[in-house]
């Protein structure tokens, strides 16, 4: 299975979270860029995944609450939110 190229995060039960580029995926593996160098991370491996977005990484990833709703929330202050 090969899918275009896409930004994830690869996140570690260590708490580390890495910002990468999907090069391809199959089946069993993700093939991630990782400043320049191509990483192979299995599907199975219960210490590393890959996520989409920044909340389900931390959650994974098993990071204090208050950091994780810091993600939850809508951002504040946005383009378009200002009242005159």
């Amino acid at each position: 299975m090969t899918t275009p190229s896409k930004g994830l995060l690869l996140a570690s039960k260590s708490g580390d979270i890495t910002a990468t580029k999907r090069i391809r995926e199959t089946d069993c593996a993700w093939h991630l860029q990782i400043e320049g160098r191509d990483v192979r991370v299995s599907k199975t491996d219960p210490r590393r995944r890959t996520f989409e977005n920044m909340k389900d990484a931390l959650e994974w990833a098993g990071a204090e609450p208050e950091l994780i709703a810091e993600f939850s929330e809508p951002a504040s202050g946005s383009v378009g939110d200002e009242h005159v």
